[in-house]
């Protein structure tokens, strides 16, 4: 039985998803006792995850070129902001966050950062 290169995505759907349902419909307060800025934090990972999981579906499929990551990266990243500016329009007692919408940018660039350290550690070009 051959594997569905389609089924790489399914862990990228999900987490994009779940950034969607976070950032609009559902809100869960994330706040750590004696850490600040876990809001900042937990930006940063959903969208560590987001890159990481869109990589490594990429890479598996054999689509991993160089132009192809940094258009994940600018995607991720203006997902993350296009996000923000929903929450301030349609949604009540949601606000725009300058310090969100970087925290996204960021959560991207890091997980790409580390994906590709990963890989070339790995002795395995990417």
């Amino acid at each position: 039985m051959r594997f569905n290169p389609v089924l790489w995505f399914i862990p990228s759907l999900v987490v994009f998803i779940g950034i969607l349902l976070l950032s609009t419909v559902l809100s869960i307060p994330v706040q750590i006792e004696g850490v600040g800025y876990t809001d900042k934090l937990s930006h940063i990972f959903a969208y560590f995850v987001l890159i990481i999981t869109l990589l490594f579906a990429f890479y598996k499929n054999g689509l991993l070129k160089p132009k192809n990551w940094l258009l994940l990266i600018v995607l991720c990243s203006v997902y993350g902001v296009l996000l923000e500016f929903t929450q301030y329009s349609l949604f009540p007692n949601r606000y725009f966050e300058w310090l969100d919408a970087i925290a996204n940018v960021l959560g991207a660039f890091i997980g790409s950062v580390i994906f590709r350290f990963i890989w070339r550690v790995k002795k395995e070009p990417v």
